[in-house]
């Protein structure tokens, strides 16, 4: 293919314009003005010489104008022309770029049809929740530089990298492992999974202690209650016994107190007062004592104990 070339041949034009002559003529006419102090009389002069200023200066910007317009025609035809030529070009590279970029498109959909096939070849079903293509894919896979090998060796690589780390979150003795392998599956973040079962378990470590100690403090509660009760029961108990000793020992005492008045009246007189001996002595010497109050007209009934 011809190199194209552009050249361009241009032909310097002159301008010719004594520049000194006319410096000199507006520094010799500006040179009347200076201090010069105008009165009102002097008002009318003064406009007219600000209009011969005014005047000259249009003439000259007239003329650079009209130069510039004389330079620009060959400037403009030139200009013309080139976009004319440019116009062609950009035409042609637009529909080349056009076709270029369905060439591209087509090699790209080809490429993506070859990663799909080898991502369901490479990833097996149970990992496709886990390693979806989307969030795997490379920057690089659909460049042409990039060839499948590379490729299949990344797809190989998480799924390697996925079944480790699943089996890491796998292998943890929590009973969250299901629902930190749902967060992983929809982060792929490993360490927040793992973080995610540890935060749990120091909770759930905290909440078993929490119960730990109240149990702890109901049993606690419990046996006190049991030996409050016991206690209770020991001193009621003890109250009941006392209770029918000194009953016991009432009755015994009313018991003793009691005499057969029918049988005690020919021996009792006015007088007569009742009272409780206890005697202890072996059975000789009771019946001494007996035969003392018989001696002695006492009326007397035996209560042994």
């Amino acid at each position: 293919m011809n190199e194209l070339r552009f050249e361009v041949m241009q032909t310097p034009a002159t301008i010719d314009v004594d520049f000194e002559a006319a410096k000199q003529q507006v520094l010799s006419r500006v040179k009347e003005f200076e201090g010069l102090v105008f009165t009102e009389d002097q008002k009318k002069d003064l406009k007219g010489d600000i209009a011969d200023l005014r005047k000259y200066r249009k003439s000259i910007t007239d003329g650079r104008s009209g130069i510039k317009k004389i330079y620009m025609e060959p400037y403009d035809k030139f200009n013309s022309q080139v976009n004319d030529i440019l116009e062609i070009i950009d035409k042609a590279i637009a529909r080349m770029d056009s076709q270029l970029k369905e060439i591209e498109e087509k090699r790209v959909r080809e490429k993506k049809a070859e990663i799909e096939a080898a991502y369901k070849e490479l990833v097996p079903d149970d990992l496709q929740d886990y390693i979806p293509l989307e969030c795997i894919y490379g920057a690089k896979w659909d460049n042409a530089t990039t060839n499948m090998k590379t490729v299949r060796k990344e797809i190989s690589e998480a799924v390697t990298k996925t079944q480790g780390e699943i089996s890491v979150i796998s292998s943890m003795d929590s009973d969250k492992v299901q629902e930190a392998l749902h967060l992983y599956m929809s982060n792929r973040n490993l360490a927040a999974a793992v973080k995610y079962i540890n935060d749990y378990e120091v909770r759930k470590k905290e909440i078993l202690a929490q119960q730990e100690r109240r149990e702890a403090e109901r049993a606690e509660a419990l046996r006190r209650e049991e030996i409050e009760k016991v206690r209770r029961e020991e001193r009621a108990r003890i109250a009941e016994e006392e209770r029918i000793r000194k009953e016991a020992k009432r009755e015994a005492v009313e018991e003793i107190k009691t005499v057969d008045e029918v049988a005690a009246a020919p021996l009792t007189e006015k007088q007569s007062m009742k009272v409780v001996y206890v005697v202890v002595g072996t059975m000789e010497e009771l019946q001494e004592v007996e035969m003392a109050f018989n001696s002695w007209g006492l009326y007397y009934e035996r209560k042994d104990v």
